[in-house]
């Protein structure tokens, strides 16, 4: 009986770690703080604007419900990017 235990305690908590070390990087990836941009009209092109998050409610340029939307790129951060078509979340 104690040789059964010595093999399964181990086994079981390099199980827990790894459930939890996915957990955890799966919590990090939704919470990814990226850039947002917003369009502007006057030069027809998009413009840097306030920093949002990939998971929760909709970021706006002033953090309220009825503000302008702000978007992603799937691309890198730049000043005027061609196109912002993801959509982004506030920060909390």
């Amino acid at each position: 009986m104690k040789n059964y235990l010595l093999t399964t305690v181990p086994i079981l908590l390099g199980i827990g770690a790894v459930a939890l070390t996915k957990t955890e990087r799966s919590n990090m990836e939704k919470a990814a703080i990226r850039q947002g941009y917003i369009f502007n009209h006057s030069t027809n092109q998009w413009d840097r604007s306030v920093m949002c998050g990939t998971d929760g409610t909709i970021c706006t340029v002033n953090g309220l419900p009825a503000g302008q939307q702000v978007f992603g790129t799937d691309g890198p951060e730049i000043d005027h990017p061609e196109t912002a078509n993801v959509e982004l979340y506030r920060l909390d």
